[in-house]
Formats: structure tokens, sequence, C-alpha cells
């Protein structure tokens, strides 16, 4: 008797496993009823031949719903009537939701909305029953339209199909209701999924931030200020998600108000920066008869060219009174050759194009005349002007490739009214970029280590100092002395400008984890922190007659921002935030700074980013992510490898900074050479066992690693020392160290940096022995290997012969090329699909969820 009831229930629960999960919508926004009309001049059929209807009134765009993230009791203003707010509203017994319409209106829309959150790449389906005409929007997109009415007492259905990735996406549902429609005004939603995934259905826009935070809406760039430091330049971006273009433009901002002054938004201008005198910006525009120079006046009004038609113009600075520029014009040796043997001339020249060298001339404005200024074998870099217009500073740089590394440098001082040339240096192996100093006596000169031989170097016990750690010297021009300013300062400098109004020198440096301003007084020979308020500053500028900065930054869990800062009390103004909008409604995580002590007596700094919605009683899986070369991986926000978005997907992600990096000093950073991850190795895996040590909440079964380039490198190396990751990824990585040393288009100069004086010939300890395709038996780990199709830095070749060689011996490899794309991954769908790709290698080996990972490449057989 029992037997009938027990297979019902089994077959009752096989369909609705088959079916899938279905949930109806029962708590909407809803913004309306909102009274619209039909046009005032109907006047026969349009061009296409078609009779206005009601359905065209529905399918007007009234409002731009993909900028759209509706909250309850959010303002929603419509044309001349009172702004409504968007409320909460709940559905009836029968599931659907009931609009009362308004009177005196013969035409009225109602806008509808829920948020749909999914945390993976799952299709779901929303089905939308209403007897009104409607139309379904997913993220602004229409997806489903209904535009008939239904007979008394009937609905009309239609079935929207949502393709999404992870995120939270908003749903809308636009209705139309017509004065004698018969039927009441409700509509109905239910979502539907055919998988195991249930999506979260909800009212709030409140998520974790996704790739599309990071990658759509106006972005800030670069920040400049004029020389009289009322007005700020500044560079935005947005991409297009339908070309995946991305558009660039400029505005002119009042510093106290800002508002807008002028905006530049015309395609092919590029290099605004402003003129040394007066309200003036400049930037140059190509046509067929080639560049010029333009500048746009802000007292007059008025854009006018100042230099016009040069053919191949390469890089120029106008003199301090605004008199004259110099100008690089960049000349292409002449061939007419049409073999198609190419011969290898120089060791910098792997793509065979023709010999290319700069040369300078001088444009006096006044006169429109122009002087060429050198000339001979080696092109010639400008690199600055004296204040007085008398002098100029200029390089010079010639192959040797018998030394590394691999090229001469020379630095020439030229009298503007004599021709004559002074030598600062002459055929050195590691030069310097130079500026004036406000007298014109001294030169400001940024170099590595070596730059002046021993001078300034403080390596330790090292034998070789790392030229990437950049250093500042001040250089006597009349006695030659060198001053080496940097030498007991730790960070390594970015950019410094020596300032005319208060005689300092003011400058940007990676420090450690972070990147920051400082100030150095030639009176006390101190460096004192500048209060700028970002942990990672992005672009630093000051004004060039007035002690006033602009300054853009971000840190982890704060997007980029911009700042305007009085040098002299060092207080700071929120100027411009134009991605407060993106971020409204992201939740971030906690992060916290940790650091060890290692075996070899060293602390190592890191950080850490706590998961979304942490719960100190749950254990929860691990990320490291490291770069492991001559660079610290800065406590930023966002980027190519986005601790904020893993965190935000239920990782703890810890980020080690081993030695070798620059931004701690030279000592630290001279570890670098000819080390090649081996005591890199040691570092990440002894701090992230006392990471899971010092934080119980890490389920040491559940470890994932990623690091890209060098990082991609120390990845594969890793897994040949160490089984304790549950799964590892590497994005441009190095498997033979003397295969990228000679195929890399810049394998060779790296490694001038990485392995100084060491080449596969005479230290085959580091070239076999510390490369990871030569272990390649010893990995156990899941390891995922990525690289772009035409990666000239780190060729293509590093990931498919670790590939081959772990299929050969059975481990667990998989590989994806992201085709077209160079070291790093730039196009916008591509960025998309890569990390997603990422997130579902993680996914599958850290939560044992490979849904994603199947669905992406479903003939994988891990």
């Amino acid at each position: 008797m029992k037997t009938k009831p027990i297979f019902l229930f089994i077959l009752i629960t096989i369909c609705s496993l088959l079916i899938g999960t279905a949930q109806p919508v029962e708590t909407w926004l809803t913004a309306g009823p909102l009274p619209v009309s039909k046009p005032g001049f109907i006047q026969g059929k349009n061009i296409n031949g078609e009779a206005f209807e009601d359905k065209l009134l529905l399918s007007n765009s009234y409002i731009h719903l993909p900028d759209i993230k509706p909250t309850e009791g959010q303002s929603f203003p419509w044309m001349n009537t009172k702004p409504g707010n968007w409320r909460k509203q709940s559905v009836s017994e029968e599931e659907f939701l009931m609009i009362k319409p308004v009177k005196n209106a013969d035409y009225q829309l109602s806008y509808h909305a829920f948020y749909v959150e999914s945390d993976g790449l799952y299709e779901y389906k929303v089905d939308v029953e209403s007897p009104q005409m409607f139309e379904v929007f997913l993220d602004g997109k229409r997806v489903a339209s209904n535009d008939q009415v239904a007979e008394p007492e009937k609905t009309s259905s239609k079935t929207a199909t949502l393709d999404l990735d992870r995120g939270k996406f908003v749903i809308v549902v636009k209705s139309m209701f017509k004065q004698d429609d018969e039927n009441d005004w409700k509509l109905k939603a239910t979502v539907k999924s055919d998988n195991d995934s249930k999506p979260l259905i909800s009212i709030s826009p409140e998520c974790s931030m996704n790739i599309h935070h990071l990658l759509e809406g106006v972005k800030l760039g670069s920040v400049s200020l004029s020389p009289d430091g009322t007005m700020i330049l500044i560079n935005y971006s947005r991409v297009n998600t339908k070309t995946g273009t991305r558009k660039s433009w400029m505005e002119v901002k009042d510093f106290t108000s800002g508002r807008i002054l002028q905006s530049f938004r015309k395609e092919g201008t590029t290099g605004f920066r402003w003129v040394p005198t007066g309200k003036k910006l400049y930037y140059t525009d190509a046509d067929e008869s080639g560049s010029s120079i333009w500048v746009f006046d802000f007292e007059t009004g008025k854009e006018y060219p100042v230099l016009a038609g040069i053919e191949d113009l390469s890089n120029f600075q106008w003199s301090d009174d605004g008199t004259f520029i110099i100008y690089g014009v960049t000349e292409t040796k002449k061939s007419d050759d049409k073999s198609s043997l190419k011969y290898m001339d120089e060791l910098g020249n792997r793509t065979f194009r023709s010999k290319r060298e700069t040369y300078l001339y001088k444009y006096d404005v006044a006169s429109g005349v122009k002087t060429r200024l050198t000339f001979g074998e080696q092109g010639t870099s400008l690199n600055d002007i004296s204040k007085d217009g008398k002098q100029i500073i200029f390089t010079t740089s010639k192959p040797n490739p018998i030394e590394r590394p691999f090229s001469l440098e020379n630095m020439y001082l030229m009298n503007l009214e004599t021709g004559e040339v002074k030598t600062i240096w002459e055929d050195t192996r590691w030069g310097g970029y130079g500026q004036f100093s406000p007298d014109g006596k001294k030169l400001l000169i940024s170099g590595g280590p070596d730059c002046f031989g021993e001078t300034g170097r403080n390596i330790g016990n090292n034998p070789i100092a790392n030229n990437y750690d950049n250093q500042l010297y001040i250089y006597d021009i009349a006695t030659g002395d060198v001053d080496p300013i940097t030498e007991e300062f730790n960070p390594s400098i970015g950019s410094a400008v020596w300032h005319p109004a208060d005689n300092r020198i003011y400058l940007t440096a990676e420090d450690e984890i972070y990147r920051r301003a400082f100030v150095w007084d030639p009176k006390t020979r101190e460096f004192s922190r500048i209060n700028t308020l970002p942990e990672v500053l992005g672009s630093f500028s000051i004004a060039g007659k007035k002690l006033v900065a602009a300054y853009t930054g971000t840190s982890l869990g704060s997007h980029n921002r911009a700042w305007h800062m009085d040098l002299t009390n060092q207080v700071s103004k929120l100027f411009d935030n134009p991605e407060a909008g993106t971020y409204q409604h992201v939740e971030f995580t906690a992060s916290e700074e940790w650091d060890f002590v290692s075996s070899g007596n060293d602390t190592i700094r890191g950080y850490f980013l706590y998961p979304l919605h942490f719960d100190q009683s749950k254990k929860y899986p691990l990320i490291v992510n490291y770069y492991g070369g001559t660079s610290p991986v800065s406590k930023s926000f966002g980027g190519r490898y986005p601790a904020d978005i893993w965190a935000g997907e239920g990782y703890v992600v810890y980020i080690p900074q081993p030695s070798g990096a620059t931004g701690f000093g030279q000592e630290f950073s001279a570890r670098h050479q000819n080390n090649w991850g081996k005591t890199v190795a040691g570092e990440i895996i002894e701090g992230t066992q006392k990471f899971i040590e010092a934080h119980p909440f890490v389920d040491k079964e559940r470890i994932g690693c990623i690091g890209a380039s060098y990082g991609g490198f120390m990845t594969m190396l890793l897994q040949t020392e160490t089984d304790m990751f549950a799964c590892a990824i590497s994005h441009a990585g190095i498997s033979s160290i003397s295969s990228y040393w000679g195929e890399g288009y810049w394998g060779y100069a790296y490694s001038s940096e990485a392995t100084g004086d060491a080449y596969p010939w005479n230290r085959k300890d580091i070239y076999i022995e510390q490369s990871p395709l030569f272990s390649a038996d010893k990995i156990k780990t899941p390891l995922l290997l990525i690289h772009g199709s035409v990666d000239t830095n780190v060729p293509l070749g590093e990931s498919l012969q670790l590939w081959v060689g772990l299929k050969i011996l059975g481990k667990p490899v998989e590989m994806i090329q992201v085709e077209g794309e160079n070291h790093h991954i730039l196009t916008y769908s591509k960025r998309i699909e890569w990390h997603n790709a990422i997130m579902a290698w993680f996914d599958k080996w850290l939560k044992d969820t490979d849904h994603d990972w199947g669905k992406l490449f479903p003939e994988s057989e891990l």
C-alpha cells in the first residue's frame, strides 16, 4: 500500500532535480506610476513604413537604465513631475506585484527592480508574466519584451535568459498601462536555474567587488598642476563594454572650486602639458603633414599651433620663459634591401625594425626659426633645460654587447649660446637622468647604485648592486663632485623635482609596501615624509612656481581619488572622486599588515585581507600572491591581480614581500642579484607556514598560490620545492632561465640585474638548477599555466615547454593561451575571461566547485 506514495515522492524529487530551482520574486523595488504621452505630431508612417503603435511608447528610452542601481528610498526624477522614490513593495498571495494606476493619464509607466547575485558562470531564466506590455532589462540591456496587451482576465509571459558571471546584477522590468485596460495592472517574475546553483535574489545593491567594477565606468588617471597652481589637468578614461575600446579625455578644472574650465576630447591629441609661463596648455596633434604642437590659452580662450608639420616628432620641452622649445626628430636609416634574409645587427633589435635615432632641435617661438643641435651615429635624448634657458642636458647610448648591462651611456651639457658641449660622463656602463638645480649650478641625477661607481653604493656584503633600486645624486657642474643624498635612504626613488620656491627636492618613492612622497632639505640634509592620504600614491604633481600639489592614490579597499594639498601646511582636500558611483554599493573586506622574522633573521614585510563577512569560527581557503622579483607588491587597490576581488570571493589573501625587492634599502634589493628565487622561495614557503600557524581560521589543506612574470617563475619553482599548495597558477612564468635570457626581447637585459656577470656557461647552478623545467619531475601540485600568445617579454615557449614536460610526466597541469595578448592582458573582454579562468581554477581546487572550470573548459581532464 505504501509503494505508490514512495514512488511518487522519488519521481517528484527526480523531476525537481532535472528542472532545477525556481524562485518567485517576492519583494521588489518600485518607481511609478509615471505618466507618459504620445508624441505631439504623428503623421502617417515612419521611414520603415510603420504606423505609430502604443508599443513604441513602451520602447522609448526615457532614462539611461545602464546607470540605474536602485536602492530603497532613492530619489527617482521624472520630467516635470514631482520626483518619486524607489520604494519596497511585496507581492500578493498570487505572487503578483499589484500596481495602482494614477488618474487622468492615458498612458503610464512603472519601473520595477530586483537584484540577482551569481557566484560563478551560470545561466538563469527569468519568467515575467503580466497582462500589460513590458520590457525586461539586465544591467540596462534589454533581454526580453512583450508588446501586446492581453485579453481580459488573461496574461502574457516572456522568458529572459541571464548569462551571468560573478557579481550582482540588476533586473529592471518596465511596464506600461493604458487607461482603458480592463485588466488589473500587475506582474510577477520567477527566476529559474537548470543546475544546482541557487541565485540570491534581493532588493539590495550591496555586493562584493567584482571584475566589472574594476574595468568599467569612468576611471581617474593622472593629474598635473598649472605653473601658478590655479588649475589642474586631469586624465579620465572609460571602456566601451560593447566594443572593448577605451576612450580617454582630458579636463582642466579650477584648483579651488573644481569647476570644469575646458574639456579636450578630440581623438589623436596627446601629450598634454603646461607651458611654463602663463595659463597655457600645450599638446600634440598629428595629420598627414606631420605632428604639430598646439597651445590653448585660458586667458584669451584662443587655441593655435606653435610648431607645425614636424615629421616623426619625438619628445619636447619648453624653456622656462616660454621663448623656445627643444624637440626631438626621429630619423630612420635608409634601406632598399628587400631580401628575406634579416641580418641581426644589435642585441636589442629582435623585431628587425630599421635603425632609428632621435636628434635635438631648437625652435624659437617668436621668429619660427628651427636650429639643429645634435648630429651623429648615436641619437640624443633631452633631459632638461636650465631655468635661465642657456643650457641643456642630453644623453646618448650605444650598444656594448660584451659587457653588462650591454650599453654605454653618455651625458653632456650644452651651452645653447655658444654650442659648446661639456661631458658629464662618457662611456659609463650605468647612466642616469639629470635635472638642473634652480640656480643652474648643479644637477639632480637619478640612477642606480652604480651610477657613480662606488659613490653612493650601500649594498652591505652583497657583491653586486641592484640598479633597479633608483637613487638620487647631486652633481656639482663646476667641480664634478658627487653628493649621494639617498645613500642611507631606503625608499626607491620614482620622480623628483628640485623646486625653485624653497630650493628643496620633492620626490615620490617606493617605501616598502607603500608609495609615498618625501621632501629633502639641503640645509638639514634630511628627508621628511609628506602627509599624503592614500597608502599608495599614483601621480604626484607640484606647481612649477608655487608650493601646492595635486595627487592621486589608492589603498586596499579604497579606489582611486584625487586630492590637492598646500605644501606649506600639508593639508589635503579631496578634489575629484569620479569612481565613487562605481563603488557606491561595494562592501570591502578588512586587511592587516603581517610581518615575520625568517630563519635568516630578516623581517619580511607583508599584509593580508580577510574574506568578506569574516567569521572567526570558520575555516577559509588561502591565496598566496607574490612577485619575488625586483619590485614589491604594494598595498594598492585593484590591479591585474586584484586581492580585493579575491577576498570578496571568500578567500584569505596573503601577500609577502621577499628579499630582493626595491624600497627596503640597497642591501635588501641587492639580494636579487644571482639568486633567481633561491632565497625568495624559502621565504614564501616559511612565511606561508607561519601565517597559517598564526591564523587558525585558514584551512591549511586549501592553499593556492599565484604569481606573474618573475612571480610566474616563482610559482613554477615553488612547486618543485614544496607540495604544501593545493593548486598553483603561473601567468607568463619563466620555466628555463637560459631560454628566457636568450629569447625574451628583454631577457638578457633583465638578467644583467638578476644574474649579474653570470651566464649559462659559467653558472650552470643558476641556469639549470634554479630553472623549474629541469626539476619538473618534482612537481605534484595541480598547476595552471596562463600565457599571452604574443608575449614578447616572456615568450610563450616558457610555459609551453613546462606544460609539455609535465604532460609527459603525467603530472596535473593545464595551460591556457590568451590569444593576441602580450605580457599583460589588456583587452577588455579577454581580461574578463582571463579573470574568470583564474577564479574557476581556485574554486575547483580550493572550494571543490568545478562548475565554472567545466563550463569554460569542458574537455579538461583534471
